[in-house]
């Protein structure tokens, strides 16, 4: 059994460019009401998981809901929210 995945398949599943590559990009969102955390892509391309209050290279996570997550960045306000 093969672990690749057919090109038909990676060709419906993907689209060229749908994320943005040259700043933070919020890629997904999990976990239940209390437990949500954050997706986060950052430019360099490397996904970090983030929770509220906690703070990264990205900021302090002050807020995630199901659709979008803000953070605190030298004293603003950043909201990312879900592609569409």
């Amino acid at each position: 059994m093969s672990n690749d995945t057919p090109n038909t398949v990676a060709e419906m599943a993907t689209q060229q460019g749908a994320l943005k590559r040259d700043t933070l990009t919020l890629i997904g969102i999990m976990g239940g009401a209390t437990t949500m955390r954050a997706l986060i892509m950052l430019p360099s391309g490397r996904v970090i998981t983030a929770k509220q209050g906690q703070k990264s290279s990205v900021g302090t996570v002050v807020g995630i809901d199901e659709t979008r997550v803000v953070l605190l960045r030298g004293g603003k306000e950043l909201t990312l929210e879900m592609p569409s």
